[in-house]
């Protein structure tokens, strides 16, 4: 799971719209993909030298295929701290260290609903065999006027067990009392990605490989 800039952008337009320190939720560890001028771009001027660098960047960055093209990966819990935002994670596996193991397969604990201003999905969902049930848990998750944000795969074959079309976010979050309020395709190098548009539920064609959406409800 990861953040490029284009996530972090994101977050930043998001977080005007929250508590002065929302309680984040993040589906998976958010391994933070973006150089340090991206973070300066996006968090402020000098912002990406206050941050904790992980002693294992060196492994996370040839994980995501992208040696000689990152100088270092945040810690991810320091990075959203310093933003101001209380972030928590979960995954079936511990793989960065600090993550509370929960499978989205099934029902969540009770202390988990109605817990988060802000429930983050950044690559998840799709890796989850029973998705409906994981949906509905990442959902329940948030406070009344909470956002969740995914950014899920819509061209990448066999990542994960499933791509997920625009309507899948629209029908599901429409039917269940949520208003969407961004829906965006997103290609290109995981460095240099950028936006394209998407339908809500009309049929469409020539997306490029590797794509993802964002959905934000």
């Amino acid at each position: 799971m990861a953040i490029s800039h284009v996530q972090l952008e994101v977050l930043a337009q998001l977080k005007d719209l929250l508590p002065a320190v929302p309680k984040m939720l993040s589906l998976g560890y958010p391994d933070i993909l973006a150089t340090a001028e991206q973070i300066d771009t996006t968090c402020g001027k000098d912002f990406a030298n206050s941050l904790i660098r992980r002693d294992d960047s060196d492994e996370i960055i040839a994980w995501h295929g992208l040696t000689g093209k990152l100088d270092f990966i945040a810690d991810s819990l320091n990075f959203f701290s310093a933003l101001n935002i209380d972030c928590h994670t979960i995954d079936i596996t511990a793989s960065r260290g600090n993550e509370r193991i929960i499978d989205l397969n099934e029902p969540l604990p009770q202390d988990l609903l109605a817990s988060f201003d802000l429930v983050f999905d950044p690559g998840t969902l799709e890796h989850c065999f029973n998705i409906g049930q994981a949906s509905i848990n990442a959902a329940a998750c948030l406070k009344v006027n909470g956002f969740i944000c995914h950014f899920s795969p819509l061209s990448m074959f066999n990542h994960g067990f499933f791509n997920l079309n625009p309507t899948f976010f629209f029908n599901f979050y429409h039917q269940n009392g949520f208003k969407i309020v961004l829906m965006k395709g997103c290609a290109g190098p995981i460095l240099e990605q950028k936006y394209f548009d998407l339908p809500d539920t009309e049929r469409f064609e020539g997306v490029p490989n590797d794509a993802s959406v964002v959905a934000v409800a």
